[in-house]
């Protein structure tokens, strides 16, 4: 029976773990990231907003005078969320940030506003670079920061030695990296060889074959969905 180890900040572990107790899979939840969000300027009307993380989401939950803007999403899960907390204008990528400035060029005018890309403080692509290249006037706002932990819990640690966990899931490079090197401090990074990491992307699985696993697995598709679709592949 898998036991999946979700690392992810708490909200999102929660949505991860139900979406795999639909498909009758286990998950244990060790959040190892926790956001902090920033109090929001005011940013007058945009365009649209782009948003590439739930955090950055989560960041409008409570500002109803906002849910009008358009907004560009990476995924289906994403804009999912985005229509719960009602937004009413919601366009969606498949679930990268290049395939999602080919939505908002499709979509966007650069003559009606600016376009605000709501982030943390570290993002991967250069999404504003490329649309101001079009000739849009995109912006990033960075809303939210996480706060990595310092050292693996000890229930954590002692679930790893006793391998009661068979998988673990891996969504960036940099949570990745975290995960390693805590585990790398903690002296355990042998312990980890009789679990399946799944990697999101390659450049994901790039950092967890830094330690020894007994299967790195990338995802087809870099999205949720397919992730959990790994559970569905026939085991050799």
């Amino acid at each position: 029976m898998p036991n999946v180890l979700i690392i992810r900040p708490q909200t999102e572990a929660q949505s991860l773990a139900h979406c795999l107790k639909q498909k009758n899979i286990h998950s244990t939840l060790y959040p190892l990231f926790k956001p902090h969000f920033l109090p929001f300027p005011d940013l007058g009307t945009p365009q649209a907003f782009i948003i590439t993380s739930k955090n950055a989401l989560y960041s409008l939950e409570a500002r109803e005078d906002l849910k009008q803007i358009p907004l560009f999403v990476v995924g289906d899960q994403t804009a999912s969320l985005a229509q719960e907390m009602g937004f009413t204008t919601v366009f969606r990528g498949s679930g990268t940030s290049q395939d999602l400035v080919g939505v908002i060029l499709s979509q966007a005018d650069p003559k009606k506003g600016p376009l605000i890309h709501l982030s943390g403080e570290k993002v991967t692509g250069r999404l504003v670079e490329t649309l101001n290249a079009h000739g849009f006037d995109a912006r990033r706002q960075i809303v939210y920061k996480i706060e990595d932990a310092s050292e693996l819990p000890v229930s954590l640690i002692e679930d790893i030695q006793n391998k009661t966990l068979t998988h673990v899931m891996f969504f960036s490079p940099r949570t990745t990296t975290v995960f390693v090197n805590l585990l790398k401090k903690g002296k355990l990074e042998g312990s980890t060889s009789h679990m399946t990491s799944l990697c999101l992307s390659e450049n994901v699985a790039e950092k967890a074959r830094l330690i020894p696993w007994e299967k790195v697995w990338v995802s087809s598709k870099p999205t949720t969905e397919a992730m959990i679709g790994h559970f569905n592949e026939k085991k050799e």
